[in-house]
């Protein structure tokens, strides 16, 4: 990406520029999504239990406190935490909906954005609808 060449701000520490800076929770390779979207400094977790900076979907806490570490160090923050329905399936709806709401209220402190991608038919009426209270949904425009 090479700074002399890109027009948007730098994300380094350094700069004063205010550009986004992002972490992400996937249930995809890290490496195949660090490709597709050209990303070269946002941590990438991923969730499973095998492969480097890989995070065990059991492990929520682990997953909150790099939420909150990263939340607390960064400028304009964005999180994506894709995969909610597989550690719904892993640990069961009560203790993710309780770190959902963590770390919504990590995100409102820090003026952050929380990117959720959530398969509507995956999960139970009731758990969607505790999700959807507090955020805001976004739908891909059909053409």
């Amino acid at each position: 990406m090479g700074c002399e060449r890109c027009e948007l701000p730098c994300t380094c520490k350094v700069c004063k520029h205010s550009r986004a800076q992002g972490l992400c929770f996937t249930m995809h390779s890290p490496q195949e999504i660090r490709l597709m979207h050209a990303l070269q400094t946002t941590p990438i977790f991923w969730i499973s239990n095998h492969g480097p900076r890989s995070i065990n979907p059991i492990s929520l806490e682990a997953i909150a406190d790099i939420t909150i570490k990263f939340l607390k160090q960064s400028k304009n923050p964005v999180i994506l935490l894709d995969g909610i329905e597989h550690l719904i399936f892993e640990n069961g709806s009560t203790p993710v909906l309780r770190l959902l709401r963590d770390i919504q209220e990590w995100t409102i402190l820090q003026r952050a954005i929380l990117i959720l991608p959530v398969n509507p038919e995956a999960i139970e009426k009731k758990e969607l609808a505790l999700m959807e209270r507090n955020m805001n949904e976004l739908r891909p425009e059909l053409e």
